[in-house]
């Protein structure tokens, strides 16, 4: 929608490229689990449904539908087992080192399946009665904003210059206060916003200032009575016409309409109760430690006099470059 402020998504495929960093052994398979075949690595359905296991459930069903991905998984496993191969036929894995960083996997691996299998088997209360007191002790909390409902046209300044999107803003403008009942079809004839097909120019929450831009939302609450049409309003998409659908006040939500979402809170807010008690439970076991060791931890893994002098002699030289490539641009 071109008047949404912009957004940045973290797309899966980060997680998938971040959750392939333990070494796999070369797996065997049944003809009908083997998955594909590469260099005498071979990736199995089980191989598949070990790495599914990575990812949040809620986004597993997401990630599987792109072939591009499901392609791209199946090509690091296989580069994967044949490096681990190779490793372990160099002798690698008797390195104490290596064993040591597999073993830190391992545990990993088992801790996690260790919370799941603990939040799983968690018995759960009955919710219903705490939501109700949450509800009655903080019906503040569950008052739904006044929204504001509008349909738009949008009048873009890409496809044409400042003036002339303004002066045909203006034309549409005369026509819809001339034939308000009619904007449906102006939308199809003028909005050049691309969502217009799925929405017809219409905004559920035009007064929300944090996902809007300023313009538009001043020029929508500006409206007063349904169906009033606003004058071009302009942002940096262009100019929009505005027609008030509905306004509807602040009120209160009854626990009926609540209750789902406070069921859901009250629900997480349980369970991460009892995950952190088990965890602190743990935590707070008696503690023997060797003080030496763990001060020299701090310069074990070099000088960090050093390491910070050549970190910033390394951002001095950035900014020289810079500067350099500044002036040069220059003449």
């Amino acid at each position: 929608m071109s008047i949404l402020r912009s957004s940045a998504l973290l797309p899966v495929w980060l997680f998938f490229m971040s959750s392939l960093s333990i070494a796999a052994d070369t797996s065997s398979g049944t003809p009908s689990t083997i998955v594909a075949k590469q260099g005498g690595a071979i990736v199995t359905l089980e191989d598949i449904d070990a790495f599914a296991q990575r990812i949040p459930e809620g986004q597993r069903a997401g990630f599987f539908d792109s072939p591009s991905r499901i392609e791209a998984l199946i090509t690091n496993l296989l580069t994967q087992k044949q490096m681990a191969a190779e490793a372990r036929g160099s002798g690698l894995d008797k390195d104490p080192l290596v064993q040591k960083q597999i073993e830190i996997a391992d545990e990993e691996v088992l801790s996690k399946v260790r919370m799941q299998h603990f939040r799983t088997d968690m018995k759960l209360p009955d919710f219903d009665q705490l939501a109700q007191e949450r509800y009655t002790a903080n019906k503040s909390q569950y008052i739904e904003p006044s929204k504001l409902i509008v349909q738009h046209i949008l009048i873009d300044t890409k496809s044409r210059s400042e003036e002339e999107a303004k002066a045909l803003a203006d034309v549409v403008e005369k026509e819809a206060k001339a034939h308000p009942d009619q904007f449906d079809a102006l939308v199809e004839k003028y909005s050049d916003d691309p969502s217009k097909s799925s929405n017809h120019g219409k905004i559920e929450n035009a007064g929300d200032d944090k996902k809007y831009m300023a313009a538009f939302v001043a020029a929508s609450k500006a409206l007063k009575k349904v169906g009033d049409i606003s004058p071009p309003a302009q942002t940096s998409y262009g100019f929009h016409i505005i027609k008030l659908i509905e306004r509807i006040p602040e009120h209160q939500r009854t626990f009926a309409q609540a209750k789902a979402d406070i069921v859901k809170q009250v629900r997480e807010d349980y369970i991460q109760k009892q995950v952190q008690t088990y965890t602190d439970t743990m935590k707070n076991l008696p503690l023997d430690a060797n003080a030496d060791l763990v001060a020299s931890l701090r310069t074990r893994y070099g000088d960090m006099e050093a390491m910070k002098a050549a970190a910033d002699k390394a951002a001095d030289d950035a900014a020289k470059a810079d500067a350099s490539n500044a002036d040069a641009k220059k003449n």
